[in-house]
């Protein structure tokens, strides 16, 4: 026999909660390490070994705008599921609310 699955209202709004704080963290992670690579300057020479090394087809800016990518990517869904978890919470409280 298998024991029923329920959930309250006010543990979906905890776990949208939390996914909207690790959103958060994750985004203030990549704004302070962007703000120190910006302050380090480029690390590469402008010969021929640098420019291979920061603009080749899988050079640093090329990884580095992969990154970026996927942290950003990352990010919206936990803020995507963070809102979407918050309107079945108020849903579920309003239905629960017409049966009384």
């Amino acid at each position: 026999m298998t024991e029923p699955l329920g959930v309250t209202p006010a543990e979906l709004r905890a776990a949208s909660e939390y996914l909207a704080d690790v959103s958060g963290q994750m985004k203030d992670v990549k704004s302070s390490l962007l703000e120190m690579l910006g302050r380090e300057g480029e690390a590469w020479g402008d010969d021929k070994i640098g420019t291979q090394f920061a603009s080749g087809g899988r050079g640093y800016r090329m990884q580095s705008d992969w990154v970026d990518g996927s942290i950003d990517t990352k990010t919206e869904l936990l803020d995507y599921y963070s809102h979407r978890l918050r309107t079945t919470a108020d849903s579920l409280e309003q239905q629960d609310s017409a049966w009384t």
